[in-house]
């Protein structure tokens, strides 16, 4: 009998995490045990992955020795970050300040540590032949050093960090994730008008600005994981899979969003003064991410001989939900 391939997974009880998860149990060769990695083994999320099979165990990403004996035995490691959770802890540690940059980037510099201590803890695993990064666009190097969301850089150090590691880079790769559909429940939910009788969408950046878009991020995300643990030499070596189901526009989203709850919707751009003058710091470092996809459009951004999509993996992407179908399962 073939021993089976063990697969760590960090943020399994997250929306990436989680997708890694199911579609791995739903492998019909059985080829993989799942090991998941959780800052609380006692949590419901935790208990429910144990119901299931799934090896849990304790390790916070600030504990590099904690992420080694979490990795020990490993055949491949998916890696992922929440930039999100820890800069809602930075607002809560520090409620006074209204920075949102200097908050950012006190959340990016810790996550950026979180994804060296990862990288430390899968050097030192000798069993390791995949690893799996979520990351996203180095958006300070592809703009010409025009733009540096936060969020985008602290992981692009982190896939810098990889690329000067040629041991693990020839065992790596690099996964982003598109737009969720659940942004469309939280950073850019659209607000009903009474007078008008419908919704508007108002944000800093134009809507005829293209987006790809992986609709539910719970449904989708892992089959992209899988297809590249499927197909090794394909994907190793620093290659890059785009992890999206549709491509449109901001303004195709929102009517998207309307066809699937059957009500009216507009797009409104306002300045990037008026929106951070009267929304949260979350939606304000957001849209300077959407201003970098806004900045560089169509332009090539990887390299194409490292960047794969659905189509380069064999992924039928008319088989899974479409984004439509994943708004209407939000709630308006």
């Amino acid at each position: 009998m073939v021993a089976k391939k063990l697969v760590t997974v960090v943020g399994a009880t997250g929306a990436q995490g989680g997708s890694v998860v199911d579609y791995l149990l739903k492998n019909k060769s059985q080829e993989y045990t799942i090991r998941a990695v959780t800052r609380s083994t006692e949590s419901a999320a935790a208990k429910e992955l144990t119901a299931r099979g799934v090896e849990v165990v304790r390790a916070d990403l600030t504990d590099t020795a904690a992420l080694k004996a979490a990795f020990a035995g490993s055949y491949a490691v998916f890696a992922v970050t929440n930039f999100w959770g820890v800069f809602s802890n930075a607002q809560k540690q520090f409620p006074e300040e209204k920075d949102v940059a200097l908050l950012a980037g006190q959340a990016a510099a810790i996550e950026t540590q979180m994804g060296i201590n990862m990288v430390d803890a899968a050097l030192a695993t000798d069993t390791l032949q995949h690893y799996i990064w979520s990351t996203l666009t180095d958006a300070y190097t592809v703009s010409g050093g025009r733009i540096k969301p936060p969020h985008y850089e602290s992981k692009a150090q982190v896939t810098r960090y990889i690329q000067s590691k040629p041991e693990l880079l020839a065992k790596t790769t690099f996964v982003w994730c598109a737009y969720y559909a659940t942004n469309f429940a939280g950073l850019t939910r659209p607000i009903y008008v009474p007078a008008s009788g419908q919704y508007i969408q108002i944000q800093a950046t134009p809507s005829e600005q293209p987006i790809a878009c992986i609709g539910n991020t719970r449904s989708h995300f892992g089959i992209f994981v899988e297809a590249a643990l499927a197909r090794p030499d394909k994907t190793r070596g620093g290659r890059t899979v785009f992890a999206f189901v549709e491509s449109t526009t901001l303004g195709g989203l929102l009517q998207t969003w309307a066809e699937a709850h059957n009500v009216k919707a507009t797009y409104i751009q306002v300045s990037r003064e008026t929106l951070f003058s009267s929304w949260p710091m979350e939606v304000q470092e957001f849209t300077v991410g959407m201003e970098f996809w806004d900045m560089i459009r169509d332009k090539e951004w990887t390299g194409k001989d490292n960047f794969l999509t659905y189509s380069d993996l064999g992924i039928d992407v008319a088989r899974l939900k479409s984004v439509k179908d994943s708004f209407a399962e939000l709630e308006l």
